[in-house]
């Protein structure tokens, strides 16, 4: 008689409510149905089970379609009064669809005559997921006032909300509160204490919460301190990391562990360790991961191995979704092959919203304002709009093609500007002679209570340049110690270009031979530009040679230096120059121009050499 209670039932001794339980037990959801569909109601004897199950098998499958046609047979059938059923209910309507139809799941939550722990916590990792961490922490103040003693799931949803919130202080307190309820080694928390910290850039305190783990077999707490790093730009600490994880404790990374890592190696420029990193998750059977696949694309563009990019893009199993394509695009765009951005978007014809700003930054890279105009005409009439990245790049697309008045007026109708939009704006006028209006929005920007950045000064610092503002120039230089700043090679540019411009040459020098990059040779080659129009020939023949010293292959110093001996009419040396160059085989630089031509596709380089300009000098 043991013998026949082990051996398992055939499938048509069991009941109707087994079969369809065994069916959403393994995912069936179709069939399930069929089999509700062709039995008689009165084969069911267990309703409320059925309908939560099949609620949850919704879940699973993301089926909110087929989710939301039972919530109406519940309700027909007097079961939404179920604590069980409840419950499923809101995992549906929250997991699945929060945001359009937040206010039914409230209402639901609202009716349900017993609320016990796990429906309070559907409510607030519903309100956590649609990004509204207020109502979350208010819900959890209501749920205590009940009371309601919370779980693990619970307060991981409010700490949750905290990140978002970015409220450290808050954050401490349900820290405590987790200490306090014995929770401090529970995994699911303990990953939400590490995100919180990372968010608020309090590393050393997520670093402490892993630390004190008990156990730390665990790969999603190593992939949250190794994204804590990542996110903090700590990336050496993260692979650091990442190799102790991985080589020492021998565990086994997962796709989001990859993804983090492998951004590790692309902010460094690890090549090499990237490629590694690859090898590993094609054997590991990751190859297929969206978002590792797309991680190792922006690696080697990063890395400036565009060539590696597009060989993995051509190989992905599906290079057609808008994740992985985005990514190639965002590739080319960051290494300035701004034509391969419109090559590729051509041959898909179309695009989602992610890939409207890097087109626009394609278009403006190439000073294309009319293929520009035709992405933002794209935009529009898909419903694009108020989306702060793409308008962004609008402003600079129009500011950068000479479009300044349009560029403002995108700027003006703009109801959300972030820093990229207000430095976008400043950087079109001060390019375009407009150093006025640059520097009274860099003010406006700052009544706003917008911080800037480094970017920002070198846009107003460069509006003063080309305006002589000599005062106001340094005025700002100064300012950025109290913005916490520190002046970088951009920033001394502007400046030995400012005073050149004016002829303060020495002046210029000294600002050169006191700045902590005084050996860039960036700098001086802007202070051997400012040489070109002024009257001390004996400061621009030091300068000159100086630049010869720190850069032999640099043609424009032995021009230069020539023009000066040409001046002050000593030929015997600018002879020798010329020779000296010669000698060295140093040839100028091919000269370029961007012709943007309406009868043929695409924007095209003149090429003008040294040969061809003695030929046409010749003809004339």
């Amino acid at each position: 008689m043991s013998l026949m209670m082990k051996k398992k039932l055939h499938p048509s001794f069991l009941s109707t409510d087994s079969k369809i339980l065994q069916l959403l037990k393994n995912g069936a959801l179709s069939e399930s149905i069929h089999l509700l569909n062709t039995c008689q109601p009165t084969t069911i004897s267990l309703k409320p089970v059925i309908y939560a199950s099949l609620l949850q098998t919704c879940v699973k499958t993301s089926s909110f379609h087929h989710g939301t046609s039972f919530h109406a047979h519940i309700i027909k059938s007097g079961l939404h009064s179920d604590r069980f059923v409840g419950n499923s209910l809101l995992t549906l309507y929250f997991k699945l669809n929060p945001g359009p139809h937040l206010s039914h799941a409230r209402q639901l939550f609202d009716s349900l005559s017993y609320k016990d722990v796990i429906s309070w916590t559907s409510l607030i990792s519903g309100y956590t997921r649609s990004c509204l961490p207020l109502h979350s922490l208010s819900l959890f103040k209501q749920m205590l006032a009940f009371p309601i003693q919370p779980n693990a799931f619970t307060l991981s949803s409010v700490i949750k909300a905290c990140s978002q919130l970015n409220e450290l202080n808050i954050g401490r307190c349900f820290h405590s509160m987790v200490i306090f309820r014995g929770f401090d080694s529970n995994i699911v928390v303990c990953c939400a204490l590490i995100d919180m910290y990372g968010w608020n850039r309090a590393v050393e305190d997520a670093r402490k919460v892993f630390d004190e783990l008990p156990e730390r077999d665990d790969v999603y707490c190593w992939t949250a301190v190794i994204s804590t790093f990542t996110r903090n730009d700590m990336f050496k600490e993260a692979l650091d990391l990442f190799y102790v994880m991985h080589r020492v404790r021998g565990l086994v990374p997962d796709g989001f562990t990859f993804g983090t890592v492998v951004t590790a190696c692309a902010n460094l420029g690890l090549l090499r360790q990237g490629k590694e990193v690859h090898a590993k998750v094609v054997s590991l059977g990751f190859g297929g991961n969206v978002v590792v696949e797309s991680s190792l694309l922006d690696m080697y563009g990063k890395c400036g191995s565009v060539r590696h990019s597009r060989i993995l893009f051509d190989r992905l199993s599906d290079n057609n979704n808008f994740v992985s394509w985005t990514a190639m695009l965002g590739v080319y765009c960051q290494n300035k092959e701004y034509q391969n951005v419109l090559d590729l978007v051509r041959e898909r014809g179309v695009m989602d919203f992610y890939a409207f700003g890097i087109v626009l930054r394609a278009c403006s890279g190439l000073a294309m304002v009319n293929h520009g105009k035709e992405v933002h005409c794209k935009y529009v009439r898909k419903g694009g709009w108020k989306d702060v990245i793409i308008e962004s790049a609008l402003v600079d697309l129009y500011a950068k093609c000479g479009i300044v008045d349009f560029a403002h007026k995108v700027f003006a109708s703009m109801e959300v500007k972030n820093l990229i939009t207000w430095n976008s704006m400043m950087s079109g006028f001060a390019q375009n002679g407009r150093a006025v209006e640059a520097l009274a929005m860099f003010e406006d920007m700052i009544k706003e209570g917008i911080k800037p950045d480094s970017i920002t000064f070198v846009s107003v610092l460069f509006a003063c340049s080309h305006a002589g503002l000599i005062d106001e120039g340094k005025r700002l230089f100064a300012l950025m110690g109290e913005f916490g700043i520190k002046p970088s090679v951009e920033h001394y540019n502007c400046m030995i270009d400012l005073l050149g411009r004016a002829d303060f040459i020495e002046e210029a020098g000294c600002w050169l031979e006191n700045a902590d990059c005084r050996y860039d040779k960036s700098l001086w080659a802007a202070l051997l530009g400012a040489c070109t129009k002024s009257s001390d020939y004996i400061t621009a023949e030091r300068i000159a040679k100086k630049m010869i010293e720190l850069e032999p292959d640099f043609h424009l110093s032995y021009v230069l230096l020539g023009n000066i001996y040409k001046e002050v009419g000593r030929w015997d040396d600018a002879v020798e120059i010329r020779k000296l160059m010669v000698d060295r085989g140093v040839k100028k630089l091919t000269a370029k121009s961007w012709i943007d031509s309406e009868n043929r596709n695409g924007s095209h380089v003149n090429v003008c050499t040294e040969k061809s300009i003695s030929s046409m000098q010749e003809a004339v």
